[in-house]
């Protein structure tokens, strides 16, 4: 299994190939199509104008081999291929390694290669091809989708906030409040409940990293709204609350083409929907 940082400033994760492949693959496509797809530097390396433009047409070459070495092995009744999965942290941490091991369990033989990365990273992931599979929060119209979990979400306060005695918080009741508005995706689904409530809390602090998050609700500093998932099992100086009206995010697989999709990738939701069932 191959586990990638996500960032697009990496040219061998542009070109879908590994990094000490790139040279010699590169070298020999500038010789045949007679342009400059990378720019040498004492910096490193970076894609030309050219190279960025032709990155679309190589993604689609190495997609189709790949889609026809699996029919080859589907063909000979052997399951092989890869599958590169984009997912974000909390999901990387807490629900994906049992889905893996499930799946590898039964074949062995396919690949997965996991890009981690913020929802926009994994959004432009699949448009490019850069994956074939993301997981994201849902809806989003730009692919195909399949729900797989809903992920309740929770108040933070600190033990000492004037709501802290509430067994349940109406989102009314953050009005006003002093709160910290997480940024990693999840900032749209409670901007829109605060929205469709009237609610306006005093946004004193936008931050992605959820750790930081709950150390800002710890120190008093402000209240926010999280996902379970990204709750750690004992948060010192601080409560957790439902809120009153249940709200969840929504968590499923996105992909470009359900249709289009390869065999391995297929098999991949196919075991997904039974995981979660």
């Amino acid at each position: 299994m191959v586990v990638e940082s996500g960032s697009f400033t990496k040219t061998g994760e542009k070109l879908g190939l590994s990094q000490s492949g790139v040279s010699h693959n590169v070298s020999t496509l500038e010789t045949e199509l007679g342009i400059v797809l990378l720019r040498r530097n004492r910096n490193g390396i970076s894609l030309t104008d050219a190279g960025e433009r032709v990155i679309p047409h190589i993604r689609q070459i190495i997609h189709h081999a790949k889609l026809l070495e699996q029919e080859a092995a589907l063909i000979q009744g052997i399951e092989v291929g890869s599958i590169k999965i984009g997912t974000f942290s909390s999901f990387s941490s807490r629900i994906l390694p049992g889905l893996i091991r499930t799946f590898i369990n039964k074949y062995p033989g396919i690949q997965i290669e996991l890009y981690e990365g913020g929802y926009d990273d994994i959004k432009d992931w699949i448009a490019s091809g850069t994956i074939g599979i993301g997981f994201l929060t849902l809806p989003t119209r730009e692919f195909d989708t399949i729900h797989l979990l809903k992920d309740k979400l929770f108040v933070l306060v600190h033990e000492n906030h004037r709501l802290n005695t509430m067994k349940l918080v109406h989102v009314k009741s953050i009005h006003n409040e002093s709160f910290i508005m997480p940024k990693a995706g999840c900032d749209v689904l409670i901007k829109r409940i605060l929205r469709e409530n009237n609610v306006h809390p005093n946004v004193i602090f936008e931050i992605k990293d959820n750790s930081t998050i709950i150390s800002m609700v710890q120190e008093g500093l402000g209240i926010t709204i999280l996902p379970e998932m990204i709750l750690p099992k004992n948060i010192p100086n601080t409560k957790v609350i439902p809120l009153e009206t249940d709200l969840y995010r929504e968590i499923g697989i996105a992909i470009k083409s359900i249709k289009q999709a390869s065999p391995s990738s297929k098999k991949f939701v196919e075991i997904s929907k039974e995981y979660f069932k």
